[in-house]
């Protein structure tokens, strides 16, 4: 027979049941406790056996207990109406030693660090620029990874590698994931769960996974619950993040380092070019001074030979001027056709030396409207010399830039080109 009840007197009802079973009082309750928290003055614990879990609270007390131990409660079970809730209301407890699964994880944290797992693995690189989160893919922790990391990194690569972070299987769910990862090219695993209570983070405990963590060449940051959190997965990995925000900060302060060295090496590249301009520009100015004065030199000494030839003449012609006006006549004409044939000859001399002086002068040849190349701190003279993607240096007349090489092409010497690719 169906009959019509409200919730009221239904929630009545039940108290009324709880409260007139004479088997719910005065019962010793035994368990594990997983967890434990205060309000106020009150104790509030969850004891537990495998799979199954009572919460219990001991009112105007704040019980020294810890999470793990295994305990002995003596109390009534009580049904609270306003909230529909059942609990196990304790007046004295009895502490019976380390609960089974504390017993389990210290035998299996032993066996792991006999092994040699909590020690010489991989540690993160001095830069990272793309990483695998393994995680849940719809969880806050990996929002709050990705919000941290594209904040103060945004060229940060974050693949996401579904799993699950709870539960029956979830274990071995994240050790398989990191298995596999090991194919992939990625600089860091990031393992991200946020917080909750033991049986929440059971899975992180598995042996299975921590064998996955400590064994994997590629570095782990476990970034598992809350920062009092610790799990096995916290002790094999390479390096522990107290939280998923934790480990966004961890990441983008190694990413932060490759654009802080990329800078410094711009700026010691820009410093170490601008004192090589300088100095091949003071050795150019020192040969082009030198070749000025040799230049000049030349020509005063071959106008004072020629003014020294004319006095002579001049002398001879005055001498045998009253013997024989025709030969007179012939040797000013001589003297006059090797004057001017001297004169050409230094002229072409020193235009020769003037051609020479502004051919080696690079800043002609800048000016004319081509750069000076170099990648790597090296000049580069030969187009065989780039590859692909090379980055180069151009120095013009009046400053410098930095170019990406997207082609080569060389000629052989009959003048024939060939494409070349890398």
């Amino acid at each position: 027979m169906n009959r019509e009840m409200s919730v009221a007197k239904l929630a009545a009802y039940l108290k009324g049941v709880f409260d007139d079973e004479e088997l719910l009082h005065d019962v010793t309750l035994v368990g594990e406790v997983s967890d434990i928290s205060y309000s106020d003055k009150h104790t509030f614990l969850v004891l537990c056996e495998g799979e199954f879990s009572v919460r219990c609270v001991h009112f105007f007390s704040r019980d020294a207990v810890e999470k793990g131990e295994k305990l002995r409660l003596r109390g009534s079970v009580a049904f609270y109406a306003a909230r529909g809730s059942v609990s196990f209301t304790y007046s004295e407890y009895t502490k019976c030693g380390d609960g089974e699964r504390n017993a389990n994880l210290a035998a299996v944290k032993q066996k792991l660090a006999a092994a040699g797992y909590f020690e010489n693995r991989p540690k993160l690189g001095k830069y990272i620029t793309d990483v695998v989160a393994v995680t849940s893919p719809d969880g806050a922790a990996i929002r709050d990874f990705v919000r941290v990391v594209h904040d103060k990194a945004p060229f940060v690569k974050i693949h996401v590698y579904p799993v699950k972070v709870q539960g029956v299987g979830a274990g071995d769910g994240i050790a398989r994931a990191i298995k596999n990862i090991q194919d992939i090219k990625t600089d860091a695993i990031v393992i991200c769960r946020g917080g909750g209570s033991d049986e929440d983070l059971n899975a992180f405990n598995d042996e299975g996974l921590a064998t996955a963590v400590a064994l994997s060449r590629i570095p782990v940051i476990s970034a598992v619950g809350h920062e009092v959190d610790y799990t096995l997965c916290d002790f094999c990995a390479g390096t522990r993040a107290g939280t998923p925000s934790i480990a966004g900060e961890i990441v983008s302060a190694h990413a932060a380092s490759l654009v802080y060295d990329i800078a410094s090496s711009l700026v010691r590249g820009y410093s170490a070019l601008e004192q090589k301009l300088k100095s091949n520009k003071l050795a150019t100015e020192r040969v082009c001074t030198a070749i000025a004065h040799s230049a000049k030199s030349r020509i005063e000494n071959g106008r004072h030979a020629i003014e020294t030839a004319l006095r002579r003449g001049y002398y001879a012609l005055n001498s045998k001027y009253s013997a024989s006006y025709g030969e007179l006549i012939g040797a000013a004409a001589r003297l006059k056709i090797t004057a001017t044939r001297m004169l050409d000859i230094k002229r072409g001399e020193a235009e020769k030396l003037s051609s020479v002086l502004s051919a080696v002068d690079p800043r002609r040849i800048i000016k004319s409207g081509f750069a000076a190349v170099e990648s790597g701190g090296k000049r580069v003279t030969s187009a065989s010399a780039l590859r692909v993607t090379d980055e180069i240096q151009l120095t013009f007349s009046d400053g410098s830039a930095t170019a990406v090489v997207k082609s080569v092409k060389s000629g052989d010497n009959n003048g024939n080109k060939d494409d070349g690719k890398d």
